[in-house]
């Protein structure tokens, strides 16, 4: 056996044809067909490309032990068509092959196809049998020239050992087509596409030698090596308007074609982006969110510009320093990886460079700066690590010109070192925000020796950190058979307090160790913003649980939960403690301390510190609030689920996958009949449900019918017909639907496809239901049709296939089993008839700038959802700033297409100023009215829908009450940073204001609410509404017993310090004192006085009121029926937050039992303060949430927790349903 046929000396490969002795060797091969689907090939030529491709099919031994056979399309991105392991007989590849349709395009990117084979077509997880020794085969057909670069590719395909055949047709490149292939002999070139028949007999002989394997390819030692070394590389590129998106294009191009120089990989080179911004800077990804070069370069040709004006490059260096710089983002710093960061801006930085530039540079970060435009010279200069490393441009188009002159330093350096005479910082503090919470075991079982020790270990961990509401919080709880707090996230803003409290630490003793008990109420009553988490603003939540004994009650499912709340627990073990079941709680050996020898103390506490400082929070995409608040635990909450999946022939190649995915969230889920129920329904042509919500109330009956789904395939993908199949059939009450009982409705919809129907309707259908619909979606899809049908743009997903579902599984789960809905119901007024005034006032100042035109489209968008007509809907558009201009009336434009004209025909005002309140009440004056077309006296219902980029410069609150004194609806946008408390005072109610994060942002708005036409209609509250509440109504409820004696005087002075912290007057905060012994009696009420001034002298003046007894249940019904009411100054009905603070010093003698849950239901918060033999068993059921209550020994002891107390008061946000 020998015949040498060739060797290919600069690869390192060495071709070898043996003749073998056998008379039949067992074929066996994977091959690829690699075929050009862009524009240039014309669908019948197409056609005869499939028909090559099924002739050679025909010919093959198909078996999963012989030949295997994928099919990919290429044209400016690949797609896959099968893969290997999808059908292992010859008539399901040729039934599969009937439903091949060209993609299209315009480009035809070899390079990045041919990266997109080896990352997703050549692995064993697409059966390629490659380890097994099984010849590996790719067969391109293309049509023209690559318009990507191909050479690393092409050389990573050859060192694999990949036996590459080229067919080129119509104006294929012939020089490029023998690099491409293993041997110039393997290439075919055909001009006229119609002789493909004669390409088919030349390679069969060569296919059959390769699966008998009488040719092979030996891979030897290269003799040139590509650049491969490992390097972290970011780019930070400036993504201010300025740069234009034609520029922006260039800018995107240039680093393409660097990157696509280089072995993508996480042992290799990686890349992160970062666009600059005026107000914040945009992660576009991380140095480890891509592994592969195709998934890096499918993520560059989805990159947009940002369009901020001003560019803020000093805040930018210092965001990539403090958050990609790291482990957690990736870097290998730590491993002795050069770090690499590329900076391109077009403009001057705004902000100062050289401080964030030192600080890159004593990390030895190597930096190079590349100006453009209008760069400063003397900027680029300093930010540059070195004069090498500096570049300049003219403009964006010329970047190709320096592109080998980059390439050299970011292939070649190895890294700096930089020397400082003094050094200017010769400690760094961590000062990143973080909330830390220790749960410490409390029991007697811990020997009372061991106290000290961990009482250092916390001290020690609290000093290494800055301590305060802008930097680190500490919270700790110690437990036994209970837990209980010494201290919440938000008491101490001080390091010495916090410290002091440690110090005086004492042991709560117990002799049962509950620790899944404890740490269901961290999460439940800790992590909450009321006891000072801020991880709705993205702040990172850590659970250090320090624990002497074993594990007697279940810890994995609140592991879980800790888990997908996004809190990442270290477990330290000491005394009986078992690691391995430590490991259950942390879910990460490497998150496990052992502390049980003395000696080890000082190591455990700085790998402990080192995992506090270094760890970043889960990677959230939904934006969802994750973590409990005083609301019931969303995770028990009852839901109906039901999954839509796209099984059509092309999704049917990877329902492997999607039924493994299924299989793992709903075995993350609780389901029963009285939790959460699934369905699952398939579709393509027409949906087919495999199983309706009442079929399985038991788990193990729900996985095994899952794992019985198969798919039916189909050709057409009718989205549309799916969903409204669903809502009419599936979310439907003898199906199993609780609609009815208030049980959230969710649609989680799979498709890797573009609808053949129209999904519009039935998008709306499902929102109007209210049916909260999430989207799963591939690049294939189309982006903007699941934007249509995702109910927010938090709920719609992407992977590159759906082999990647794994990687969004636990950003799925979070939303969905998290996500408290609630149900608005619009004002009777607003949806009753066919009549309705509605206004557009938009904001029209300068500060808008180019972004008017999407505000004008966002009103265009909104017009054909009205029903305009002379005695219909009406509308006018009115712009403002400084002052106000009516576009036009609401009585002049009679029809849908006159309005939408007058609409498109709009121009900006400008101005600098924005005069928001003048508007408000020049609508109500002069739009509003009779004169100006206003039909109220008609009994027309009027709606303001108010878009503003900023602050009002003059007062909103009178002219907003005047609007809902007069009876307009309004509702409010507010755009990028603009303050959410004056949304919501402006909008009729909280629950109509809303904001998006910038311009782009109007387009997902959903505000279908305008379209409802019935009397009344359910609307689901959007899911971005602003945060923080400037009004409240506070009652102190007090107990006035002959037992509170001598302390009443220092309860006074306890109310005063809490009325001080607060704004008090008309439309701000007010304040109402009621005392009570066996009945109550108000002092006054919450309209009784309108200053602070005055309810500080009405408390001065305050007698106790004296008696034996104390009736709690009678005091709360007072409140309740006569305190928390219209009349009595309660603002109750206009989801004004209601805070009663009940403070007690004894049991009560009446029943209690009902009150809390009558509370709740009015929406009041409840905090209760216990005083003496106040009964803390009753005490923390009464208030809203147990962190709530707050025991207290004496009187004197108010003073400890009047800040606390305080605090948590100001950010009670209850939304009342109306």
């Amino acid at each position: 056996m020998k015949r040498f046929v060739s060797l290919l000396i600069e690869l390192g490969l060495v071709l070898l044809y043996f003749v073998t002795e056998t008379e039949q060797a067992q074929e066996s091969a994977d091959i690829v067909f690699l075929i050009d689907g862009s524009n240039k090939v014309e669908r019948a030529e197409f056609q005869l490309i499939h028909s090559f491709i099924a002739n050679i099919v025909e010919d093959l031994n198909i078996g999963a032990s012989a030949i295997q056979t994928a099919v990919v399309q290429y044209s400016n991105v690949p797609s896959t068509e099968f893969y290997l392991k999808a059908y292992n007989t010859k008539r399901r590849i040729l039934k599969a092959m009937q439903h091949l349709h060209q993609n299209g395009g315009h480009d035809a990117n070899v390079g990045l196809a041919l990266q997109f084979l080896m990352d997703n077509h050549f692995v064993a997880e697409a059966g390629s049998r490659a380890a097994e020794k099984v010849p590996q085969v790719m067969i391109l057909i293309t049509s023209r020239q690559s318009t990507d670069d191909i050479k690393s590719a092409v050389f990573l395909l050859k060192k694999l050992g990949t036996f590459i055949f080229v067919v080129g047709v119509k104006d294929a490149d012939a020089d490029e087509m023998k690099k491409i292939a293993t041997d110039p002999s393997f290439t075919i070139l055909l001009p006229d596409i119609r002789q493909m028949a004669s390409a088919r007999t030349q390679l069969m002989p060569l296919l059959s030698l390769v699966a008998k394997k009488q040719l092979v390819i030996e891979v030897q030692e290269s003799k040139v090596e590509a650049q491969v070394s490992k390097r972290d590389i970011i780019f930070l590129i400036d993504g201010s308007s300025s740069v234009g998106h034609e520029s922006f294009l260039e800018m995107v191009k240039f680093i393409s074609n660097i990157v696509n120089k280089f072995v993508i990989g996480s042992d290799s080179v990686q890349v992160a982006v970062v666009q600059s911004s005026d107000d914040h800077n945009l992660t576009e990804w991380y140095l480890n969110t891509h592994t592969t070069q195709s998934a890096l370069q499918s993520a560059l040709t989805r990159l947009r510009m940002n369009g901020d004006r001003e560019v803020y490059t000093g805040a930018a260096l210092d965001y990539v320093f403090k958050k990609h710089f790291t482990r957690a983002a990736g870097s290998r710093k730590e491993d002795g990886i050069p770090q690499l960061l590329v900076v391109i801006t077009g403009e001057r930085s705004v902000d100062d460079v050289k401080v964030p530039v030192d600080a890159l540079k004593r990390a030895a970060v190597m930096t190079i700066a590349i100006g453009v435009k209008n760069a400063d010279q003397a900027q680029i200069k300093d930010i540059a690590i070195d004069p090498s490393l500096l570049f300049y441009v003219d403009r964006f188009q010329d970047l190709h010109g320096i592109r080998e002159r980059v390439m050299a330093p970011l292939s070649t350096l190895a890294g700096v070192t930089i020397t400082y005479d003094q050094p200017t910082e010769p400690s760094i503090k961590e000062v990143d925000k973080k909330d830390i919470v220790f749960l410490v075991d409390g029991s007697y079982s811990r020997k009372r020796r061991k106290l000290p020790i961990i009482q250092s270990f916390i001290t020690k961990t609290i000093e290494a950190f800055d301590i305060g509401s802008d930097a680190v919080q500490v919270g700790l709880v110690q437990y036994s058979d209970r837990a209980k707090p010494e201290f919440f996230l938000n008491t101490y803003s001080s390091k010495d307090e916090m410290l002091s409290h440690v110090r005086k630490l004492r042991q709560r003793g117990g002799t049962v160790l509950k620790t899944g008990e404890a740490l269901k109420y961290v999460l439940k009553y800790i992590f909450n913003k009321y006891s000072g988490s801020r991880h709705e603003e993205g702040v990172p939540q850590f659970l250090v649980l320090i624990t002497g004994g074993k594990l007697n009650d279940d810890v994995k499912q609140i592991s879980d939960a800790l888990s997908r709340a996004g809190i990442k627990t270290l477990a330290i073990g000491f005394e009986n403690a078992t690691m391995q079941q430590l490991q259950e709680v942390t879910l990460d050996a490497n998150l496990v301390f052992d502390m049980k020898d003395l000696r080890s103390v000082p190591e455990v506490q700085q790998k402990v510190l080192l995992s506090l400082s270094t760890l970043n929070k889960p990677t959230q995409t939904s934006g969802l609030p994750i973590s409990p608040t005083i609301k019931e635990n969303a995770e028990t909450q009852e839901r109906d689920i039901v999954f839509l999946i796209d099984d059509s022939w092309r999704a049917a190649a990877s329902f492997d996958s999607i039924r493994e995915f299924l299989y793992n969230i709903i075995k993350q889920l609780n389901i029963g009949e009285d939790r959460n129920r699934v369905a699952v329904v398939q579709y393509s042509e027409k949906a087919r449900v495999e199983f309706p919500l009442d079929a399985y109330t038991d788990k193990g009956d729900l996985l095994a019918a899952v794992q019985r789904l198969r798919p039916a395939g189909g050709s057409a993908v009718n989205t549309g017909a799916a969903m409204k199949h669903v809502v009419e059939k599936i979310f439907a009450t003898a199906a199993g639907r609780r609609r009815a009982d208030g049980t959230p409705q969710i649609l989680v919809l799979l498709t890797c496809s573009k609808s053949t129907d129209d999904v519009k309707e039935a998008a709306d259908a499902l929102k109007r239901a209210p049916i909260v619909t999430f989207v799963i979606g591939v690049p294939d899809s189309d982006r903007q049709e699941l934007q249509e049908i995702a109910y927010s743009p938090n709920l719609l997903f992407e992977v590159q296939d759906f082999k990647s579902l794994p990687e969004i599984q636990e950003q799925l789960l979070q939303p969905l089993t998290t996500l408290i809905i609630k149900i608005i119901t619009m004002p009777r007024g607003v949806t009753e008839g066919h009549k309705r005034d509605i206004v557009f006032l938009i904001d029209g100042s300068s500060h808008v700038g180019i972004y008017f035109y999407l505000i004008r489209d966002f009103i265009v968008n909104l017009i054909p959802h009205f029903d305009i007509g002379k005695d219909k809907d009406q509308i006018s558009v009115v712009q403002y700033s400084g002052d106000t201009r009516v576009e036009f009336p609401l009585n002049a434009l009679t029809n849908t297409e006159d309005a939408l004209a007058a609409v498109k025909m709009l121009r900006q005002k400008g101005g600098n100023e924005l005069r928001t309140g003048a508007a408000l009440d020049f609508v109500r004056k002069n739009v509003f009215s009779k004169s100006g077309g206003g039909r109220k006296h008609l009994g027309s219902s009027q709606i303001l829908l108010l878009v503003t980029s900023r602050k009002s410069q003059d007062d909103v609150w009178q002219p907003s009450e005047q609007l809902k004194q007069a009876g307009v609806v309004a509702l409010v946008v507010g755009i990028g940073d603009v303050e959410g408390s004056e949304l919501r005072q402006i909008a009729y109610s909280p629950s109509l204001s809303f904001r998006v994060d910038n311009y782009m942002g109007l387009s997902d708005l959903d505000l279908h609410m305008l379209t409802v036409s019935q009397s009344t209609e359910n609307v689901p509250i959007p899911l971005t509404i602003g945060s923080g509440v400037d009004r409240r109504d506070i009652v102190f409820l007090i107990d006035g017993s002959a037992k509170l004696g001598k302390g009443f005087k220092v309860v006074r002075k306890f109310m005063a310090k809490i009325v001080e912290g607060f704004d008090v007057g008309v439309g701000k905060v007010q304040f109402g004192v009621v005392q009570f012994s066996e009945n109550p009696r108000t002092e006054f009420f919450l309209n009784s006085h309108a200053t602070k001034k005055k309810v500080m002298v009405a408390i001065k003046k305050l007698k106790l009121k004296r008696g034996k007894k104390i009736n709690i249940g009678q005091a709360l019904d007072h409140v309740m029926h006569e305190v928390f009411t219209s009349s009595a100054g309660s603002r109750i009905g206009n989801a004004i937050p209601q805070i009663l603070v009940l403070l007690t010093c004894g049991k009560s003698n009446d029943d209690i039992s009902q009150q809390a849950d009558k509370l709740r239901k009015l929406g009041i918060v409840l905090f209760g303060i216990g005083l003496k033999e106040a009964d803390e068993m009753v005490l923390e059921p009464l208030a809203y949430s147990p962190a709530l209550a707050f025991p207290v020994k004496s009187t004197k002891g108010l003073v400890n927790i009047q800040h606390q107390l305080q605090q948590i008061m100001k950010t009670v946000a209850v939304e009342v349903v109306e």
